[in-house]
């Protein structure tokens, strides 16, 4: 099957953690035998880091990436308007879209299907090829906006009604997503389908970490309150505070980092917490195969992958209710607490401390490999296009 990816961010060189999940998506794919390709739309800071790094005589209306030997990157630089005139972004998208599409299927032919991620933008341009020229779509929606009520300019809403219907197949990355997108599209059927996990890398370790100090880690950009570091730190200051036998582990690097470090100093727990970063995915690993427990204080969060790769490392973990971790945590793998409550956070962290042995790994991990390897992404998009074809 011909498999091209429109997804509405991807990974670049300056930003390599950005939409990684897709990324994985498409190695997945990829490596199950399909042939696939990557249209990304565009973005303005893609665009500037190109010109920064190659010159402005480099720029195109369409780049290809070099550095994916696998599969063809596509990367547009035009077509790009302010995200708060969404008529003019549609505009100008469809032009510049159509002749992205046919450069690609001059050098790779035409797809079997195509698999946008997000409704704003590839979602849409999905669906606009999807009318033009006849290529089945299946729609993975990721975004938090409609959760947190982000969907809010001036002709949105009828771009999130018309991509759902248009669509041959949808699915969100957690049950929260759905009703939120119902309610543009009530009568349209969707299902779950999370991020895929690398359960290859993602694996339990050969020994256990030390019972002490027991360590508790974090995994998160330190750029969006909405991960809740204010409730994280004041929980675990109200559970362990001049407890040195217990470590908070912040993987993460960001605007908001000067901020959270103040509230760490005043609150006196530096003996306690350590910043941590930038890592490798292999070191990402190795710092969650030596913690304890992965925790998660985000108020909402569509699926939450650093939850995800815990349990593939068979790792308990600790998350607030926050939209994706409910999917898939249960009592065999930690504890649900409400986003936004101090002590709530405080007590699952004394908990899971206290009843660490109870855990086992191969059955926190098997719940992760189940729902998120490779093998499950694969197989689900399989079926859904199966349906497609049975259908037409």
């Amino acid at each position: 099957m011909h498999i091209l990816i429109i997804p509405s961010y991807y990974p670049s060189p300056a930003q390599p953690l950005t939409g990684t999940f897709i990324e994985k998506q498409a190695q997945a794919l990829r490596k199950a035998g399909h042939k696939v390709g990557v249209l990304v739309t565009p973005r303005i800071n893609v665009t500037w880091e190109h010109i920064k790094r190659e010159g402005l005589a480099s720029i195109r209306t369409v780049t290809v990436d070099a550095n994916e030997p696998n599969y063809s990157v596509y990367r547009m630089h035009w077509g790009w308007f302010p995200r708060v005139l969404p008529v003019a972004v549609t505009f100008l998208l469809r032009r510049a879209g159509f002749a992205a599409f046919e450069r690609y299927c001059r050098a790779h032919g035409k797809p079997d299907v195509l698999y946008p991620h997000n409704t704003f933008y590839g979602g849409y341009l999905a669906a606009q090829i999807q009318v033009h020229y006849g290529v089945p779509a299946i729609l993975l929606e990721h975004s938090s906006s409609f959760l947190e009520g982000l969907v809010i300019f001036p002709g949105q809403g009828q771009i999130v009604r018309d991509v759902l219907r248009s669509m041959d197949a949808r699915f969100s990355v957690g049950k929260a997503l759905i009703p939120a997108l119902h309610k543009y599209a009530p009568e349209v059927e969707i299902d779950v389908l999370g991020n895929v996990i690398d359960t290859d890398l993602f694996v339990p370790s050969s020994t256990t970490p030390p019972p002490l100090p027991f360590i508790f880690t974090v995994i998160a950009q330190l750029k969006e309150r909405r991960k809740g570091f204010e409730i994280l730190i004041d929980g675990f200051y109200q559970a362990f505070a001049g407890d040195d036998t217990v470590k908070l582990y912040i993987r993460g690097s960001g605007p908001l980092q000067p901020e959270i470090e103040a509230h760490i100093a005043r609150l006196n727990l530096g003996s306690q917490v350590e910043f941590l970063p930038y890592m490798t995915l292999e070191q990402l690993r190795d710092l969650i195969q030596r913690s304890h427990v992965i925790v998660s204080s985000s108020h909402v969060e569509t699926f939450a992958v650093s939850v995800a790769e815990a349990m593939a490392c068979g790792k308990p973990v600790v998350s607030t209710i926050s939209g994706g971790p409910e999917d898939y945590v249960n009592d065999a793998s930690g504890f649900l607490v409400p986003p936004g409550n101090r002590q709530a956070l405080a007590s699952a962290m004394q908990q899971i401390r206290t009843e660490y042995a109870r855990f086992d790994p191969q059955t926190i991990r098997q719940i992760c490999v189940d729902r998120f390897s490779e093998e499950a992404l694969v197989r689900r998009l399989e079926q859904a296009y199966a349906r497609i074809r049975k259908r037409s």
